[in-house]
């Protein structure tokens, strides 16, 4: 009996054996098989972050080259990434946005120039469609902005010229007689102070609104650009001869109210010496103008690169940044008795030469304003060698 019972638990021990060994064997499978699994899983895992960090950084090269601003937000508006372009425009936190609408800012770059910011904020939205957070949209439109007013500019200038050069025709006549008759009243009351004054101002009176309308003509019809060779040193002179008057021969004494600076270093160009000379002769005078106590202006003509430039600066008290684009708008002025012609007139030249105006600060050491005219330049040709009689010119091997 003991050994049947024996056997039966032997028995039983072995297929409990069996049984055991047959399940560690399916464990060892389950194992590698999970661990096979494991591997894969890793391996697409390492590839799906490797092409996640390829995404990542695809979008980061495509934000920083972006010419518009970019500004992402969280849901609180802190700001999570902002690319280059938007950190150039202007501090990010500076600027206003309205949901699904444009709006156009006035700011100030990094470098102190203004610019004209568009921008528009878009809402990111999660898988429920809740707000996530929100982009904003930076683009300069400067540029745009400037070339839009320049057209309103033009337009104005045109219907202004179209209508004062109308005008200016009309009132001429009249004032021609009115200063011829003047003159001849003036002649016949030399022995009348009282009454020659009276008419010597009429002449005065009239002759400076022939002026006037002199510049309104120029300005509404300008006449096309006659090149001739231009002196600098020359042109300078006249045109502070014209400006200023017999101050401009007394800078050596005392009478001289101006305390006037000319240099030229340009070499000899081509341009409308006419021209030329009455808008260096408009800037100079402004700036006698803006100082009628005296004071310091420097005049100068240098070549810079491919450009001949006209700088005249004083030491009076400035143009407004917020003017400087104003001042060179037909009738635009400061002064009570200013016809606001002359400086409209200048930039018309410099158009008509291809070049253009900027108004600024003058340096430090004067502080007034200062007035760029940049037009490009034109050397003067070399004369083609003409041969005397008898002889002949040698061609260039």
């Amino acid at each position: 009996m003991s050994a049947n019972v024996a056997k039966r638990d032997t028995a039983e021990l072995a297929d409990a054996m069996s049984a055991f060994a047959g399940i560690s064997e399916n464990l060892v499978k389950s194992y590698e098989a999970l661990s096979d699994r494991a591997q894969h899983v890793e391996a697409e895992l390492e590839r799906k972050v490797a092409e996640l960090d390829q995404v990542n950084r695809d979008l980061e090269a495509v934000l920083r080259s972006l010419p518009t601003g970019v500004i992402v937000r969280d849901a609180d508006g802190s700001i999570l990434r902002a690319n280059a372009t938007a950190a150039a425009l202007s501090e990010a936190r500076a600027l206003p946005a309205s949901l699904e609408r444009e709006e156009l800012h006035e700011t100030t770059g990094p470098d102190g120039t203004r610019k004209s910011v568009a921008t528009r904020r878009s809402i990111v939205r999660d898988e429920r469609g809740e707000p996530a957070g929100f982009v904003d949209i930076l683009d300069d439109r400067t540029e745009l902005v400037a070339m839009t007013e320049r057209v309103h500019v033009l337009d104005k200038m045109a219907a202004l010229g179209t209508m004062g050069g109308g005008i200016a025709h009309e009132i001429r006549n009249p004032l021609n007689a009115v200063r011829g008759f003047a003159a001849l009243l003036e002649r016949e009351l030399k022995g009348e102070p009282k009454l020659g004054r009276w008419a010597s101002r009429i002449v005065e009176g009239a002759s400076e609104a022939d002026a006037i309308i002199a510049s309104l003509l120029a300005f509404a019809s300008p006449e096309r650009v006659c090149n001739d060779e231009v002196d600098g040193a020359t042109l300078l002179h006249d045109a502070a001869r014209a400006a200023l008057g017999d101050e401009h021969e007394d800078q050596n004494r005392d009478a001289a109210r101006h305390r006037l600076t000319l240099k030229c270093t340009a070499p000899a160009f081509l341009g409308d010496r006419i021209k030329l000379r009455q808008m260096l002769r408009n800037l100079i005078a402004n700036s006698a103008q803006a100082q009628p106590d005296g004071g310091a202006i420097e005049a100068t003509l240098e070549l810079h690169a491919d450009a001949i430039v006209a700088r005249v600066r004083d030491a009076g008290p400035g143009i407004p940044r917020e003017l400087r684009g104003k001042v060179t708008d037909p009738f635009f002025t400061t002064r009570p008795e200013g016809s606001g012609l002359g400086l409209a007139l200048v930039a018309t030249i410099a158009r008509l030469h291809g070049g253009s105006v900027e108004v600024s600060t003058a340096p430090p050491r004067l502080g007034g304003a200062e007035i760029t005219v940049s037009i490009p330049y034109q050397s003067v040709p070399t004369p083609f060698p003409i041969a005397e009689e008898g002889s002949e010119l040698k061609k260039a091997s």
